[in-house]
């Protein structure tokens, strides 16, 4: 089995972007163990390949990864994608707010210093837009400016030209996905399930943490078991998000 795991905020809130530090560390001493190889994005995308493999990526560029995360990846050698919405750096994730107020706790992102610290130890930089926008409600010269925008902002900053785009709350389309591979070498959604051969590279699924919490549940990664888990969570989500849309309230 080959998989993309996302996580965003490290932190005890249990809300839907939160993972533990307790979890977090338990998660990276059994990725460092060998089970499964760990590799960078872009090597992940590359089909064919028959071992377990998983890629590592973090959205939003939370404070606490600077803090929390980065250390951990680089003193066990884990190589990972930060995705960095540009307009927002040093400030919070307060884009959250309006779409669910008591569930997502507002948080403290890195700033333009924090995130050329994280790069220095050798975390990959992707662009998650400007301003965490759902892209299929923007008109054509926003969504450029979105998609475009974020990786001038990334070279204007840091010098990076990024390879990655995550779409803020897995918002893509047909379009969405064009803008995107005109620029990136890779982009991911927030569909939950493992990589296949005939993924298409600009359009990624992925496995969010924050239903890997249980203990042992990742530890069972590629296992008949943990393909039923995911078939399961799968399901659920599609039918929630169904739900959301039906009443017109789109979480991502």
């Amino acid at each position: 089995m080959r998989a993309v795991l996302t996580y965003h905020s490290i932190d005890s809130s249990g809300s839907a972007i939160s993972i533990s530090e307790r979890d977090f560390r338990r998660h990276v001493s059994w990725l460092a163990s060998g089970r499964v190889r760990v590799v960078p994005l872009e090597e992940i995308a590359i089909p064919g390949g028959d071992d377990d493999a998983v890629a590592l990526t973090f959205d939003d560029a939370f404070q606490n990864f600077g803090t929390i995360a980065a250390p951990l990846l680089e003193e066990h050698s884990l190589p990972a994608t930060l995705f960095v919405v540009t307009q927002r750096v040093g400030g919070t994730n307060a884009w959250r707010i309006p779409l669910a107020p008591t569930a997502i706790p507002v948080l403290p992102l890195l700033d333009w210093s924090g995130i050329a610290a994280v790069a220095q130890r050798g975390i990959a930089i992707g662009s998650h837009g400007r301003t965490h926008r759902a892209l299929s409600s923007l008109d054509a010269g926003d969504l450029r400016d979105e998609v475009n925008g974020s990786s001038i902002d990334l070279r204007r900053e840091l010098g990076i030209t990024p390879s990655a785009f995550c779409y803020p709350y897995g918002d893509a389309s047909t379009r969405e996905r064009e803008e995107a591979a005109r620029l990136y070498e890779v982009a991911v959604t927030a569909e939950l399930k493992a990589l296949g051969d005939n993924d298409d590279v600009h359009m990624l699924p992925r496995l969010d943490a924050y239903y890997l919490r249980e203990a042992r549940r990742l530890e069972r990664f590629g296992s008949p078991a943990f393909e039923r888990y995911l078939r399961m969570r799968g399901h659920g989500r599609r039918l929630r998000k169904s739900v959301e849309r039906l009443f017109g309230r789109d979480n991502g």
